[in-house]
């Protein structure tokens, strides 16, 4: 019998430092973290590191897709318009999470360099984007929407609201403000 590629304990290594990179960047964001830092709270050398990532942002915004990805999964028993709605609701609560907390972090870490901004968008916002791209597209051809709905100005018209509230702070970002402005968007746009 053969054994399979790659050790288990190499599989241990590397759930260590997805795990140790969130914690840290929970604790400080991306710049204020060393690879030699990192590498001791996983317990591993910084050549186990560059084994499976080319830097330390790149591992810092894998730990983070790894941890959030069960938090942000989609719901598929709606309608494709339910399924908007509460998308927008879940994200002004995910938003007010520690995870949400991080998010925002990140943003501002990726903000001001290219490279890291880029890994960010492939990795995270585009394909979560696409997903509601494709749930306005939905409910354009199952009637909900008008055929005349612009689905990337209905995405941002839904989701900018929320990190504005949530960066700027000027006013609450609950449950009751994402309701009345998936209401009052959607509206415009109802078939």
């Amino acid at each position: 019998m053969s054994r399979p590629p790659g050790r288990p304990r190499s599989e241990e290594s590397k759930q260590a430092v997805l795990d140790a990179a969130y914690a840290l960047l929970k604790k400080r964001g991306i710049g204020k973290v060393s690879t030699q830092e990192l590498a001791a709270a996983a317990g591993v050398s910084t050549a186990t590191l560059y084994r499976w990532w080319k830097s330390k942002e790149a591992i810092m915004l894998d730990a983070f897709f790894e941890h959030v990805k069960p938090d942000l999964s989609f719901e598929e028993a709606r309608s494709p318009l339910e399924r908007l709605r509460l998308n927008v609701v879940r994200g002004a609560s995910w938003l007010q999470s520690e995870d949400g907390r991080v998010a925002v972090r990140l943003i501002s870490d990726v903000h001001e360099k290219p490279k890291l901004r880029r890994l960010f968008l492939e990795h995270f916002y585009l394909p979560r984007r696409a997903i509601h791209l494709k749930l306005v597209q939905d409910a354009i051809a199952t009637g909900e929407l008008r055929n005349d709905t612009d689905a990337d100005v209905l995405v941002d018209a839904l989701f900018g609201p929320l990190y504005f509230r949530f960066l700027i702070g000027h006013a609450a970002l609950d449950k009751t403000f994402a309701t009345k402005l998936v209401n009052q968007v959607l509206k415009a746009v109802t078939a």
